[in-house]
Parts: C-alpha cells; sequence; structure tokens
C-alpha cells in the first residue's frame, strides 16, 4: 500500500471513523482483503465480511485455461499464471480478422487517453463494435476457455505493430489507490486475466517479454498467450510486467481482451 494511503488510514483511525467505512473505501480503491487486514491490524474485528471476499480472488486463480490439454504453462504457478495454446484459431481466422480491421485502425490510447509517443506505438481497432460474427465467436471462445464467470465485457481489440512500433514494459493491472484505477475501474473492477492472440507471424522482432521473468514469447500465428495479472490474494502481481518489443521486419497484429472482476 502507497505511504500516503498508510497515513489516511492513521488519519482516520484517529479521528474516530468507522472501521467499516475505512474498509469500504480501500476495497473501492482497489486494495485486496489481504493488504486491508495487514494495514488495519487488531482494528478490524476478526470476522469481518469482505467483499468481494479472498476467496473470490481465489477462485479466479482457478480459472478453467489450467485445465485444459491444449494449454501450455509458460512460468512457475508460484511466479504467475502464464500460458501459450497453440492454434487458438485457424489461419483463416486470423486471416480473416487481420482483413477486418484494414482501415479502421487508430492510433493506441493509453489508460484511456492518448498514448505518449515513447511508450507506445501501436494502431488499434476495436472488434467488437465492428458487429462482425466471427469477431464474436472469438470472443466467445475467449470466454469458454478461462470460464471465469465474472468480468467477460471489456471489448475485443486488434492491436497493429509496423517495423520500429512497440509497447514499452507496462502493466495491464491498474495500480490501487492511483487515479488510474478510479477513473477506469470503479464501475468495472480490476483487470484479473489478459488474452492476446498472436494474428500472424511473418515478422522479425515483437517478442512478447515478461521482463521480470525474461520469459520471450515469439509471434506464433494463431496461437494464445494467457496470463493472470493478479495474484490468488488479489493484489497484483508485480511479476506480470511485460513488453512488446519493437518490430524489426514485417507486421504484427494482434488480438487482445482483458478480464475484470466486475460485470
Amino acid at each position: 500500500m502507497p505511504p500516503a494511503w498508510k497515513q489516511w488510514v492513521v488519519k482516520c483511525l484517529l479521528s474516530g471513523t468507522a472501521v467499516p467505512t475505512i474498509v469500504t473505501t480501500l476495497a473501492e480503491n482497489g486494495f485486496s482483503p489481504d493488504t486491508i487486514k495487514k494495514v488495519l491490524g487488531a482494528n478490524l474485528p476478526t470476522n469481518y465480511q469482505f467483499s468481494p471476499s479472498s476467496s473470490f480472488y481465489e477462485k479466479l486463480a482457478k480459472s478453467a485455461i489450467a485445465r485444459v490439454e491444449q494449454a501450455k504453462p509458460l512460468a512457475e504457478p508460484s511466479d504467475i499464471q502464464l500460458f501459450s495454446y497453440d492454434d487458438f484459431l485457424s489461419s483463416q481466422e486470423c486471416d480473416d480478422i487481420v482483413a477486418l480491421t484494414k482501415d479502421k485502425l487508430a492510433p493506441s490510447k493509453l489508460a484511456g487517453a492518448a498514448s505518449a509517443d515513447d511508450i507506445r506505438t501501436s494502431s488499434t481497432c476495436e472488434l467488437a463494435f465492428l458487429g462482425n460474427k466471427l469477431v464474436k465467436d472469438v470472443d466467445n471462445r475467449i470466454v469458454s476457455t478461462l470460464s471465469l464467470g465474472v468480468g467477460e465485457g471489456e471489448v475485443i481489440q486488434a492491436q497493429h505493430y509496423n517495423v520500429g512500433e512497440y509497447y514499452k514494459p507496462h502493466y495491464d493491472f491498474f495500480p490501487p489507490g492511483s487515479p488510474q484505477y478510479k477513473a477506469h475501474c470503479l464501475s468495472r473492477g480490476q483487470r484479473t486475466w489478459t488474452c492476446m492472440i498472436y494474428l500472424n507471424d511473418e515478422c522479425d522482432g515483437g517478442h512478447t517479454r515478461f521482463t521480470k521473468l525474461d520469459i520471450a514469447v515469439k509471434p506464433k500465428k494463431g496461437m494464445a498467450l494467457f496470463w493472470n495479472n493478479l495474484l490468488p490474494s488479489g493484489d497484483p502481481n508485480l511479476n506480470s510486467i511485460h513488453f512488446a518489443e519493437p518490430v524489426t521486419r514485417g507486421h504484427k497484429t494482434v488480438i487482445t481482451k482483458w478480464f475484470r472482476t466486475k460485470n
């Protein structure tokens, strides 16, 4: 928890603010039950009922993807839940979706604002707004593969990277207690799982690198990556930081879908 929030908790306790009021505010700003318990200590009743509860986050960490035969774990589960899934889309499905994005790409945005050139330089197509049956089928396939049962509504997107384009190391979650969390998560909840699908592989570079784990995934047409941005406790997993490395030849197009803690 950031120092400013710890100071806020102390100030509230000293001023006599009711503990449930403090807990509600902390939870609304993205702090997990474990984090709230630690900061409140003995001030929190031992039988306090959190919403969402610790078991809610534990359930999110038990996604069906771990039981899918085609899904290959790429890391130790204690580091991150990260899976690859070959041939998640057929070659023809990939080609058809790439064709849909033609003339519909716009500069990618970052956390709801225009992206700074030194952070992200790709282009984005909001596939969900095209009303295309294949896009809807792919969206449903992603949802079914994870079977989380919550937070499935964030729209599916395509991102396109030309030579030299990249997305610097970043997290998909929004930091608890931050202005970004308040702007993007109050109604929809925190981001949980990410699914990313490579639609082509006629390129050099463009690897997806998990920088803290030194895991680099080479683009492979039709392959999906699934990873959980949170720990089973509901706290952000700092090992989920990842980097879309610059494309050095050709181009790269991917699909991305994020999941949330609220519907």
